[in-house]
């Protein structure tokens, strides 16, 4: 039994030191880039192999249409690979089991909800769903204000932030900072989604998931209805994604993406966002709500094609690497800033995931890497 203790703590991937730092590159089987990049943001996240270690030790039996168990089998094909490069056509195929289109043109956002709520689905171990939540489940309050005071309150959660991104112009700045302070301020609701407050009896807007009701809205005398949200509790692992990809305003129109300069920091600290009393009641106050970035999810190209590599910080030596399907190769934070965006991005790169990791009390934030070779 203490064998088998040793085992669960153990560190499952990364064991494989000869290829930049155990790094491991995937194939791209036809337009698969973009579940390439989050297999990488997946392996490299020491939180979520862990747990997910805990559930292949149970002597899961075969099942090609299983998430978590393709999964497992793909991240030891990634530990074990001879040669730096593996496929991950098993875990295609099995996508497509599960209805994923896996050969085509995907949003990275969209596709992570879709495989994290696949893999919670069929994991079926209540404390190891748990746990997969734990490390990602963003807690908020979300309330609407109506014109007659009357405020209507749910909690609300997210695996991954959706954070506005404002339409600047050339050598204007706009953060990442001031884009959550966008999500958690006060935002007007779209008026051709109301239902009737019981109270003033007017006709006020309903709730609607957070991805809905925060964009870029301009505050009209008619608007008389508002939303806002307050965090409750943080996760582990903070995912945002950063809305860089705007419906059309008419029908008949095409998506289009913004390319607008989005400076993001290496150090995130969400205290500086609005929280709930009831988080300020409970919460220790010794407990950090700051966070270290270590994987940035880019894509390159347009609304209507375009590509997805990753860079990701070892947690081993602190140096960041990409991963562009299964090319590996060494690049610096200088690197990363080219993925801002703005009239000046190197090949219209723009990040568009952005994963912090919590920094536990006692630790303390490793300097970024050396220089190394460029994207």
């Amino acid at each position: 039994m203490e064998e088998g203790l040793r085992q669960l703590q153990s560190q499952w991937p990364y064991t494989s030191g000869r290829f930049h730092n155990g790094l491991v590159g995937l194939y791209n089987d036809g337009l698969t880039c973009c579940v390439n990049a989050l297999l990488q943001t997946f392996y490299l996240t020491p939180e979520f192999t862990s747990t997910l270690q805990q559930w292949d030790q149970m002597q899961n039996e075969f099942d090609g249409r299983n998430i978590p168990y393709c999964l497992c089998r793909l991240f030891d094909q990634m530990r074990t690979s001879k040669t730096g490069k593996v496929s991950a056509e098993s875990f295609l195929h099995c996508l497509r089991l599960n209805h994923v289109k896996a050969y085509a043109q995907n949003d990275a956002a969209e596709l992570f909800l879709t495989i994290f709520n696949l893999l919670l689905d069929q994991l079926q171990t209540p404390h190891i769903v748990e746990e997969m939540k734990r490390l990602f489940e963003i807690k908020v309050e979300q309330f609407v204000k109506c014109q007659c005071d009357e405020v209507t309150v749910r909690d609300n959660k997210f695996w991954s932030l959706p954070v506005p991104v404002k339409e600047t112009q050339d050598g204007e700045d706009f953060t990442l900072e001031d884009g959550l302070e966008m999500f958690f301020s006060s935002q007007p609701v779209r008026r051709n989604n109301r239902c009737s407050n019981h109270v003033c009896k007017m006709k006020s807007p309903a709730l609607q998931d957070g991805a809905e009701v925060i964009g870029k809205v301009r505050r009209r005398k008619e608007d008389r209805m508002w939303v806002g949200f307050k965090l409750i509790s943080v996760p582990e692992i903070l995912n945002l994604h950063l809305n860089r990809f705007r419906a059309p305003s008419n029908r008949g129109g095409f998506m289009r993406k913004i390319y607008s300069l989005v400076t993001f920091p290496e150090t995130l600290n969400l205290n500086q966002f609005p929280i709930s009393e009831r988080s300020q009641k409970y919460r220790n106050p010794q407990e950090s709500w700051q966070y270290q970035l270590y994987a940035v999810l880019v894509h390159i190209g347009s609304a209507s094609f375009g590509h997805y590599i990753v860079c990701v910080k070892s947690f081993k030596d602190s140096m960041w690497y990409g991963l562009n399907d299964s090319n590996v190769f060494r690049v610096n934070w200088a690197d990363i800033t080219q993925t801002f965006g703005g009239p000046h991005s190197k090949s219209r790169e723009t990040a568009y995931m952005l994963l912090y990791r919590r920094v536990k009390t006692e630790d303390t934030i490793p300097p970024s890497g050396a220089q190394a070779d460029g994207l």
